[in-house]
């Protein structure tokens, strides 16, 4: 029992609540996008926002303490072991908290964003644990080992800096290219390890081009994603290849460049003729050995048709570039064109607005022909009133589901065969009126079929009896709505749609290589 005692009169005892507190603290603000789900769970919304300074004031208090005790500044006092009563019980929680949070947010889908904010906290969380060991056990060590900590300490800052400015990992090319369809040129998308220049190279009835990814003639390199602009009759049914110049710094005067890296030439296929197929994904979630797998058993097709929910949110640009460029990357070959809908996951997160630029596209809904097939592509937004506490004030979809309304009464067709694609086949979850002037549009255009996810499952429009849905397909009978399966049941579902002058075929199969789905229809 006296151990125990001397224990809790020691130095160690409060330094070691530092030390665990400040763990606790750096882990549990690098789940901090989910924070939010906690406090919608408790019913107080910001009330982990107030927590949090709490929990920091808690441990500068622990550092004070410490430092007391250290110097011989008390003894016994009442108020110290009072203070230090509350600092365990609130260090206890803040330790418990963020090793329990940490290690279910690294389960989640959200794991990759999760690790990326850690990385971001390395250099404070290195400050927050490296400051309190100088102050209170550096001094007590002897001369020899100080000496070797402060060598170790003084080389790994060495080449931290060295390799801050001069990055040591090899500069390569980390996506196959994905040659989107914007609905009025190709965007393609490719990834690199580090920020640089981006260019495609392909010759064109006997002129060499080389198209950078360019503002104004200023050429991009602060980003890792590439997106190069090139006119549809430039690229169908001919050769290219990407490129890349890493940049380390630009100045007004000059820039700091390193290696430049080169593809191999792809060629793309583009497919005129009256019989299509497509490989249609949705809500992968970073599922992407399932993805992978469902897919591998589809067979061949011409193109791909992304309906979105690529991950839970989108804080990072790296996530993008997993998750949607080497994804589409992987499945396209770079030599297929790829159709994108927004899923609304896909709206949240700080990199969220950077989307559009990233991928190349001009909006989010779009029209555009492949053959003597029309596509409408549409963007339903998010699922939730925007005023939702998940959005942080951050959405203004109810307008913008307008402003699409008002732009699809300006669209017609000239090829009589028309396929919608939305990532919910609603186009506006939370207002019924434009759901319902959306599909009267469609009716308008002729479309026989509306492509979409967003609810984990595979089947067709009214097929659970869904009042909503059956509804909405008996007042536009002559559409067809199709629910493509994507992250479900433990595994995952792909579909592949095959279209021909009679009519249009879809198929699905899961992860293990079973057909799900398989029914035919007219136009």
């Amino acid at each position: 029992m006296s151990k125990i005692k001397s224990f809790f009169k020691s130095l160690t005892f409060p330094a070691l609540l530092l030390a665990f507190s400040t763990i606790g603290l750096i882990l549990s603000y690098s789940g901090r996008m989910n924070w939010i789900f906690i406090e919608l769970t408790l019913g107080k919304e910001g009330i982990l926002h107030l927590i949090f300074p709490i929990l920091v004031a808690n441990a500068i208090l622990l550092c004070i303490l410490t430092i007391l005790r250290r110097d011989r500044l008390i003894g016994d006092e009442k108020w110290y072991s009072a203070l230090l009563g509350v600092s365990s019980i609130l260090s206890f929680f803040t330790t418990v908290f963020g090793i329990v949070y940490f290690i279910i947010a690294l389960t989640g889908e959200g794991k990759l964003a999760t690790l990326l904010y850690l990385k971001d906290s390395l250099l404070v969380a290195t400050i927050l644990i490296f400051v309190p060991f100088s102050l209170l056990f550096l001094p007590k060590i002897n001369r020899k080992t100080r000496n070797v900590i402060t060598a170790v300490i003084l080389t790994i800052t060495f080449f931290v800096g060295i390799f801050s400015i001069f990055p040591l990992t090899p500069y390569k090319i980390t996506s196959a290219p994905t040659v989107i369809d914007t609905g009025s040129e190709y965007s393609i998308v490719f990834s690199t390890n580090d920020y640089g220049t981006g260019y495609v190279e392909y010759n064109y009835n006997g002129k060499d081009y080389k198209i950078f990814d360019e503002m104004g003639g200023r050429l991009n390199s602060d980003s890792k994603i590439h997106s190069i602009s090139i006119p549809y009759e430039h690229l169908r049914n001919n050769t290219y290849s990407i490129g890349s110049t890493r940049v380390y710094e630009q100045y007004s005067y000059g820039s700091h460049r390193g290696k430049t890296v080169n593809s191999e030439k792809y060629t793309f296929k583009y497919n005129d003729s009256e019989n299509q197929t497509f490989l249609v994904i949705s809500d992968w979630h970073t599922e992407l050995d399932k993805a992978y797998s469902a897919i591998s058993h589809i067979g061949d097709y011409d193109s791909v048709i992304l309906l979105g929910d690529s991950t839970p949110g989108v804080d990072f640009e790296e996530e993008v570039v997993r998750n949607i460029i080497e994804f589409a990357g992987e499945v396209s070959k770079g030599t297929k064109p790829v159709i994108y809908a927004r899923g609304n996951h896909e709206t949240r997160g700080q990199y969220a607005g950077k989307i559009l630029d990233s991928l190349g596209l001009n909006e989010f809904y779009y029209t555009t022909d492949m053959g003597p097939y029309s596509f409408i592509i549409l963007d339903s937004g998010e699922d939730k009133e925007d005023s939702h506490p998940e959005y942080g004030g951050m959405n203004n979809y109810g307008q913008y589901r307008a402003d699409m309304m008002e732009w699809m009464k300006t669209v017609n067709f000239e090829n009589e065969k028309v396929v919608a694609i939305s990532h919910s086949w609603t186009l506006c979850d939370v207002e019924e009126e434009l759901s319902t002037m959306g599909w009267n549009e469609l009716d308008r255009l002729g479309a026989r079929l509306i492509l979409s996810g967003h609810y984990h499952d595979c089947r067709l429009l009214g097929s659970t009896n869904s009042e909503d849905e059956l509804s909405m397909l008996s007042a536009h009978p002559d559409i067809i709505g199709y629910i493509d399966g994507g992250k479900m049941n433990g595994g995952f579902v792909a579909s592949k749609m095959t279209l021909s002058p009679d009519g249009f075929i879809l198929e699905a199969y899961n992860n293990n290589g079973e057909k799900v789905f398989d029914e035919n229809f007219e136009w």
